[in-house]
């Protein structure tokens, strides 16, 4: 018997009615007499499903908001609607379904994009809590090339020991870890992953620019790399697996895949809660949906959380069901 929103009391069919995607049944409760409709599939969305799918296709390809809403014939804001929608979804979908993983070794880093406004003008504005620099911490499987992963928020001791504890949480058995030199990962990964733990940090050497030319040249590209400084934190880490460039990789696929990461250009987010949900749904597409060329399948295949490459179809049928 389905029971009230209002009240909880019990509820008897109340009519019905057709809307663009199916049949929705009505319900007027017992009680206080209130109407409401079943939950469907997708909240708040109102879109034929094959409207919403193709929306998703564009926003996990790196095609930006409007680009999208032009290319379907949406209204942008249907756009925003549907990515909250499913972006939701999705972070519910990762957070019930990656458990208990087994991996070999983990990279992580932190990837910089700015959400409403650049730093310095959220300073003038006094309040940098909801805009400004912003850092997506990632944990990626080396050998699997899977997200374990991901939180966003300012780069600080804080929000580096929520998602240090997250990953604690998702992974079993022993495991090596490499990071880069940021000094909050030495103490809070020994503390949550002590006991179990392979650590080392690289922190990479550049050259430094003398010249014009060459701090032109700096700003667009990075600076020539002269070497590595390698320090072991805790147990005994393999040498061979001592390295950040799997993550950098990734780094760069969540750049190419995602317009709010673009640089120099207008493709940052206005909204952090928009900017949290792309990379939810990002983070999902390419688990189950992204066959990896290395792999030659999805990494999610590669960990053995599912036996199949999924369409985007399905990642939002599941992504569904895991919240209902």
């Amino acid at each position: 018997m389905t029971t009230c929103l209002c009240c909880g009391g019990e509820s008897r069919k109340f009519g019905r009615f057709q809307n663009v995607n199916r049949v929705v049944q009505r319900f007027q409760c017992t009680r206080c007499g209130k109407t409401f409709s079943e939950s469907q599939p997708l909240d708040n969305v109102r879109t034929e499903h094959e409207t919403v799918v193709q929306i998703v296709k564009l926003l996990v390809e790196g095609v930006g908001v409007r680009a999208t809403a032009r290319l379907t014939g949406c209204q942008h804001k249907t756009v925003l609607n549907v990515l909250e929608t499913v972006g939701q979804k999705c972070e519910q979908l990762h957070d019930n379904l990656v458990r208990h993983l087994n991996v070999d070794a983990l990279q992580i880093d932190e990837l910089w994009s700015r959400v409403g406004c650049s730093q310095k003008r959220a300073n003038q504005l006094g309040d940098d809590t909801e805009c400004g620099d912003f850092y997506t911490f990632l944990a990626i499987a080396a050998r699997e090339k899977f997200i374990v992963s991901y939180l966003t928020g300012k780069r600080n001791a804080e929000n580096t020991d929520s998602f240090i504890a997250d990953v604690a949480e998702r992974i079993v058995g022993r495991i090596q870890i490499t990071t880069d030199s940021f000094r909050p990962y030495q103490q809070i990964v020994r503390k949550h992953l002590l006991g179990r733990l392979d650590f080392a940090t690289m922190q990479k050497l550049y050259s430094v620019p003398f010249d014009a030319k060459s701090e032109a040249a700096r700003r667009y590209s990075p600076a020539q790399c002269t070497g590595v400084k390698i320090r072991i934190q805790a147990g005994a880490p393999r040498q061979d697996r001592i390295n950040t460039s799997y993550v950098e990789r990734g780094n760069l696929t969540v750049r190419h895949f995602n317009k709010r990461f673009a640089r120099l250009g207008l493709g940052y987010s206005r909204k952090l809660c928009n900017h949290r949900y792309a990379i939810s749904l990002f983070v999902c597409a390419y688990n189950f949906c992204k066959v990896h060329s290395t792999l030659g399948c999805t990494p999610a295949v590669g960990v053995k959380l599912t036996s199949e490459t999924w369409t985007i179809e399905r990642l939002i049928e599941e992504a569904t069901k895991s919240t209902n």
